[in-house]
C-alpha cells in the first residue's frame, strides 16, 4: 500500500517485442489488470495482413510493432465521442474537459486526474446544465439518452462489437460514426469501419488511389480487398502522415446560444 491506503497490483505483460510492467490500484484495479492485455494489443491478431503493393507493403514495413488495443471502456468512450460529433476537435476537448471536472471526480492518489461522471450522474442532468458547458441541445439529448441506455447495458463492453454496435443504435443521436468509431477502439475489432466522417474518406482515397476528395462509397471500394483488417488499414493510413491538400478554410466556430 501507499501512504494513502491504496492497495498496489502489478502484472508484467510479454509480448514480441518487449516487456511491460503494469501496476494499478483503487476501485477498479483488478478489473484494469485483468483487462490490461487488452489495452497494450497484445491480444490483436495480425495473422494473413501482409499488403503485397505500396503503398499499405511500405507501411507496414515502418509500422509493423502497431497493435490494436481493446479499451473496454464502453461509457468513457462513448460519452467522449458525442461530445465530438460535429464539432472541431478543439472545441470538443474544451467541452469535454468541462465535462468531466464539473460532474465527474478526481482521482484518489493522482493529483489532477479526473474521473469521467458515470452514467448514473450523467443521466440525471438537463440540456440547460450541459449547454452551460457548451454542448448544445442536440448533443446533450444524445448523452443523457446513452447514459440512460449504458446504466441498463452495463454488459455490452464485455461481448462482442455487432452486438453492442447494435443495441446503441437504438440511442437517438447515435448513429454508424460513433458505432464504427467504438467498434475499433472499445471491442478492437481490426475490420471496424468509420462511416459519416468528413475527413477520414478522402484520407483513405489520397494515400491509396491519389484522389483528394472521396465519399465513403468511395472508400468502401478502396477497402474492399482488406478484410478482416480495414481498421488496421485505416490506422496505418493515418499513421503515415499524409493528409489530402485542402480546397476550403475550415469552417468558422457558431455560437449555442439558440441551439
Amino acid at each position: 500500500m501507499d501512504a494513502g491506503g491504496q492497495r498496489h497490483r502489478r502484472r508484467h505483460l510479454d509480448a514480441e517485442d518487449g516487456a511491460t510492467r503494469v501496476e494499478t490500484f483503487g476501485d477498479g484495479a483488478g478489473w484494469l489488470l485483468d483487462r490490461a492485455p487488452r489495452l497494450f494489443g497484445c491480444e490483436d491478431d495480425v495473422t494473413g495482413f501482409d499488403p503485397a503493393a505500396a503503398p499499405l507493403r511500405d507501411l507496414w514495413r515502418r509500422h509493423r510493432q502497431r497493435r490494436i488495443l481493446r479499451t473496454g471502456t464502453l461509457w468513457h468512450d462513448l460519452a467522449c465521442l458525442v461530445v465530438q460529433q460535429r464539432v472541431s476537435r478543439v472545441d470538443a476537448a474544451a467541452q469535454w474537459r468541462r465535462l468531466v471536472t464539473t460532474h465527474g471526480s478526481p482521482t484518489p492518489g493522482v493529483p489532477g486526474l479526473w474521473t469521467p461522471p458515470s452514467p448514473a450522474v450523467l443521466g440525471r442532468l438537463s440540456s440547460p446544465d450541459l449547454h452551460r458547458l457548451g454542448v448544445e441541445r442536440r448533443r446533450a439529448q444524445t448523452l443523457v439518452g446513452a447514459a440512460v441506455a449504458l446504466a441498463r447495458h452495463q454488459d455490452l463492453a464485455d461481448g462482442d462489437a455487432p452486438a453492442g454496435t447494435a443495441a446503441l443504435r437504438t440511442v437517438p443521436g447515435i448513429g454508424p460514426w460513433t458505432t464504427g468509431c467504438l467498434a475499433g477502439l472499445t471491442w478492437g475489432d481490426p475490420d471496424a469501419v468509420i462511416t459519416g466522417d468528413s475527413g477520414i474518406p478522402s484520407l483513405v482515397a489520397w494515400v491509396l488511389a491519389g484522389q483528394r476528395r472521396a465519399d465513403d462509397a468511395t472508400m468502401l471500394d478502396l477497402l474492399a480487398p482488406y478484410p478482416p483488417h480495414r481498421y488496421r488499414v485505416l490506422g496505418l493510413l493515418m499513421a503515415s502522415g499524409r493528409r489530402p491538400p485542402r480546397q476550403a478554410p475550415r469552417s468558422r466556430r457558431e455560437g449555442i446560444t439558440r441551439r
